[in-house]
């Protein structure tokens, strides 16, 4: 049996991932649903790629993130926890990114979107659950998104989504396989910047792949399910940069699809193409960052700089954990002001925690077990960027501090992302600026996470 090519819209749909239009309103966190006590019927899960292994073909992670999708009318709502939170969000400056500066409410921008007789707060566009998503944008990883329960993603991924008759780990199949990255190098674009591939909903429908839509031989469907399998099981995602050759595993997988197509080519024209491919894209954009690097970073840190003085007041009217403790509270001093770079390690025992912290990784400063809650304190504190502090040494001052402080905090990182979304640099800069704000106010990206366990390391 041989097989032909085709378009690859021709064996799936390739769609966008889910597009909220104001992330700060939609995307809600656990913190978030507690606080306002927003009913699971109006939340679905929804994953981001920082949410994912990327470097597995086969996602088992568990979504954290929702997505507030409520439809039902405000009438409807009363003595619900999503009107509270409708309520609480709807008079919150909107990010701007689409908005040409003008200056709007969560609830006006939403509801400029909204058809006439829906609800602002609905969400615009569907929520898709699927078994396979792939990158929009692709530096040297080419591997999708394989789900064995189907799952929702946000815009960064399309979903592809095999037509009537043809089974999704079959089209998973050909899309893990090297002749799919070869066509993607061959036919992407690479003008999302910093070289990264750029893979298009409309572009990606183009794409020719091995047309699988003559596949109907059971046992051969499942010999080449079977091989998939073994690369998705066996094998990490393949980063053509540094790879000339691929796993076993996978070899068998291009095999396979070439065995069954009318063509000489070889496995070693394949992998010596690709990899030739890659590195040429990766070649000129390293050209391109050598004449424009220094000019972008000037401008990221003045953008940075300019988004952290806004934040700064809010920041500094508070001083954790100290203003978040009940006064009168037993109270002990820790001092790491001396130490440079700081190695924190915490390991949950039961209602206790490890907490080991260490002066670049060699003398240890403090080595002692905590109630899980007086270690988050510490840890948060020193996630704050402090060196200097007091921490609660009872365990319900400690749980009011990490109580009230979760109530505080995200004040702070939606002044940081109102302030991002305004910035002048461009959308494809706002993850940098984000980060530079950060570091301008010495805080660490881990500060956002409601715990923190395993190794981590701090700088001044």
């Amino acid at each position: 049996m041989k097989l032909g090519v085709c378009t690859l819209d021709q064996i799936a749909k390739v769609s966008l991932g889910f597009k909220s239009l104001q992330n700060q309103f939609f995307y809600v966190t656990k913190e978030t649903i507690e606080k306002y006590g927003i009913e699971t019927t109006f939340l679905k899960p929804i994953f981001q790629l920082g949410d994912l292994d990327d470097d597995k073909y086969k996602q088992t992670k568990k979504a954290v993130l929702r997505v507030f999708y409520c439809k039902e009318k405000e009438q409807d709502l009363h003595g619900t926890g999503a009107l509270k939170y409708i309520r609480a969000m709807e008079k919150i400056p909107a990010t701007e990114k689409k908005q040409g500066g003008k200056k709007q409410t969560i609830k006006s921008a939403l509801q400029a979107q909204t058809s006439s007789g829906g609800t602002w707060y609905t969400p615009k566009a569907q929520l898709h659950k699927m078994n396979v998503w792939l990158r929009k944008g692709i530096g040297s990883v080419h591997s999708p998104f394989i789900f064995e329960t189907a799952a929702a993603m946000d815009q960064r991924c399309n979903y592809v989504l095999p037509l009537e008759g043809i089974d999704w780990r079959v089209v998973a199949a050909l899309l893990t396989s090297s002749l799919f990255a070869l066509s993607a190098e061959s036919y992407g674009s690479a003008s999302m910047g910093a070289g990264v591939l750029e893979l298009a909903t409309t572009m990606t429908h183009g794409l020719r792949v091995v047309d699988v839509r003559t596949l109907k031989d059971a046992e051969a469907i499942k010999e080449l399910v079977g091989l998939a399998e073994k690369v998705w099981t066996n094998t990490k995602a393949i980063d053509w940069k540094v790879t000339e050759q691929p796993p076993t595993q996978v070899q068998e997988l291009d095999r396979w699809f070439l065995s069954h197509l009318e063509t000489k080519v070889t496995l070693n024209r394949v992998y010596t193409d690709l990899v030739a491919t890659l590195k040429a894209r990766l070649a000129v954009a390293a050209d391109k960052e050598v004449q424009t690097k220094q000019g972008e970073q000037v401008n990221i840190n003045t953008v940075a700089n300019g988004v952290a003085e806004t934040v700064r007041p809010l920041l500094e009217s508070k001083s954790f954990p100290e203003s978040f403790v009940d006064q009168g509270a037993n109270m002990q001093p820790l001092d790491f002001s001396h130490a440079g770079k700081l190695e924190i390690e915490c390991h949950p025992m039961m209602g206790q925690a490890m907490l080991v912290v260490k002066d670049g990784g060699t003398e240890i400063l403090t080595e002692n077990q905590y109630p899980r809650s007086i270690a988050q304190v510490i840890i948060k504190a020193l996630l704050m960027g402090r060196r200097k502090f007091y921490y609660p040494t009872e365990v319900g001052d400690a749980e009011t501090a990490l109580k009230s402080f979760a109530g505080w905090f995200p004040k702070v990182l939606n002044k940081i992302a109102v302030g991002c979304g305004m910035s002048a640099v461009g959308t494809s800069y706002e993850d940098a600026v984000y980060k530079a704000v950060l570091e301008a106010l010495h805080l660490d990206p881990n500060i956002s996470s409601p715990e923190f366990y395993g190794e981590l390391s701090v700088h001044k």
